[in-house]
């Protein structure tokens, strides 16, 4: 029943993700016209370098909409765990494409350092970098907020470089004000190159949080969380936790989990505690997903650990319990005798 829940909110979550990706590559597209209209009308380098980001907005406005689209589609023979992951590259693209705008832009700031800076109508291309400026913050807010409710990194992603574009663009625009109140040109192109730094920082950052989720790179808090819920929800027979692992596709978790019980449970108690292991870690990730239950038979060296009020094999006593922590529940494999962790066969081998 529970899944069926979770596939029907996966189904309204995905309905969100694409209304937002639509919003933002229409929102894209009429802030790059604003800006390029500031930027033929006051000849400055530093709204070409606002411009040239909000171009790249949009490009990465469009890689969003589809990445959103085809993260969405079921799993299928050559893709098992789905499509989520494309996610993860739509934002390596973004971060691709900032770091590209920002060499653009710090050479056009060179090249009019060079020849000479001449502007003109500053005063309407405030105006007009001013009201681009609002419509980015106010659309930057509304995707990191639909992201994180959806749990898409995409969006969270394209949400966070809208907002960093509004920085550089507020920026641009005390920059433009001073040049307009002093008369000093020469301060165009170096706002210019303050902008190009600040947006390869952001490209940086995109790109290194895009590779963690393709490389499937560990997540301690949700981790903790996990282990945290796994031991609030315990039952007796929960007896010991390890290897346990997570990552994501797109806005599903799928976690891996070893669980020791009593040996004498049958299949169906097996089932039961395997949904209730499923639930109680999902619920502490808040987002769809899937969690395997790996079940290892108990051996007399996990009696003293076990609080089991009725075991008809117990070969020592219950003396003190022993508590799920994250250091013991992300522990490797281990033999079931001995408890010695199990050595990884490498490649070749």
């Amino acid at each position: 029943m529970h899944r069926m829940a979770a596939n029907h909110d996966a189904a309204l979550e995905h309905g969100a993700r694409l209304r937002a990706g639509g919003l933002a590559l229409g929102g894209g597209i009429l802030v790059l016209v604003a800006k390029l209209a500031a930027w033929r009308l006051t000849g400055s380098t530093a709204v070409l370098s606002d411009a040239l980001e909000s171009f790249v907005n949009v490009a990465a406005g469009a890689i969003l909409l589809y990445s959103l689209y085809l993260s969405a589609q079921p799993a299928d023979r050559n893709h098992p765990y789905g499509h989520g992951k494309v996610e993860f590259f739509s934002a390596g693209v973004e971060g691709t494409l900032i770091a590209v705008a920002a060499v653009l832009i710090a050479f056009a700031a060179v090249k009019q350092l060079m020849k000479g800076v001449e502007l003109r109508s500053i005063d309407l291309g405030l105006v007009l970098v001013t009201a681009a400026t609002a419509a980015n913050a106010a659309l930057g807010w509304h995707l990191m907020r639909v992201g994180r409710r959806v749990h898409s990194l995409a969006l969270v992603a394209d949400g966070r470089h809208l907002l960093t574009d509004v920085v550089t663009s507020v920026g641009v625009i005390v920059g433009l004000a001073l040049v307009w109140i002093t008369g000093l040109s020469i301060l165009d192109p170096i706002v210019a190159l303050l902008v190009a730094a600040q947006i390869l920082r952001t490209g940086w950052q995109l790109a290194r949080q895009a590779i963690s989720g393709l490389m499937d790179e560990a997540n301690p808090d949700a981790l903790e969380g996990m282990v945290n819920a796994l031991e609030t929800q315990r039952e007796p027979c929960w007896i010991d936790a390890h290897s346990l692992r997570s990552w994501r596709s797109g806005a599903v978790e799928h976690v891996d989990l070893h669980m020791v019980v009593p040996r004498f449970f049958d299949a169906d108690r097996l089932h039961e505690i395997d949904e209730q292991v499923e639930m109680a870690l999902l619920s502490a990730t808040r987002r769809p997903g899937e969690a395997i239950t790996h079940f290892d038979p108990c051996r007399p060296r996990h009696c003293p650990g076990c609080s089991m009020a009725s075991c008809g094999v117990r070969a020592a006593p219950f003396t003190r319990p022993r508590p799920f922590t994250l250091d013991r529940a992300t522990r490797s494999d281990e033999t079931l005798d001995t408890g010695k962790p199990v050595a990884r066969v490498k490649a070749g081998e």
